[in-house]
Order: structure tokens, then sequence, then C-alpha cells
């Protein structure tokens, strides 16, 4: 395995564990300071960058596996992403 393989692969692994950080965060309904007007759309714009990373770095099963974790998305919330 070379060096661009390697990072690859590590910087596949941050991503993953980001998306699920930001899961638990979701599920949690942890929200950044109340500075902000719609905290909770910035946590699911933050879930679809990182999700797009992991499909990016070849994470998409894991990625998906982990968003298929997430519960039902609650009225007033966008959709999560595809």
């Amino acid at each position: 395995m070379n060096f661009k393989d390697v990072e690859h692969e590590r910087w596949g692994s941050f991503y993953l564990a980001r998306l699920q950080h930001l899961c638990q965060l979701e599920a949690r309904r942890t929200a950044p300071p109340a500075a902000l007007p719609d905290p909770q759309r910035l946590i699911h714009k933050a879930i679809f960058a990182t999700y797009c990373a992991c499909v990016q770095y070849g994470r998409k099963d894991a990625a998906d596996r982990l968003l298929a974790l997430r519960p039902p998305s609650r009225p007033g919330v966008e959709a999560r992403p595809a």
C-alpha cells in the first residue's frame, strides 16, 4: 500500500467517525449556541457534507449503514441526505 492509499484510507476513517459523531449530536438534539437562527438545519447540512466526503473516500456503504440507524425525520426537519 503506497502513501496515497494510506492517506485515502485515513481520510475515509476520519470522515466516517465525523459522520457518526454528527448523527449522535442530531439524535441527542444537541445544537450549537443559541446565537444561530436554525441550529438543527446546520447539523443536517454538516451531516450531508460529511456523507459526501465519505462517498468520495470510498466509505459509502458504511456511511449508509450509519444513516440507516438514525431515527425517522421529525416534522419540520429537512429530509435526510440520499
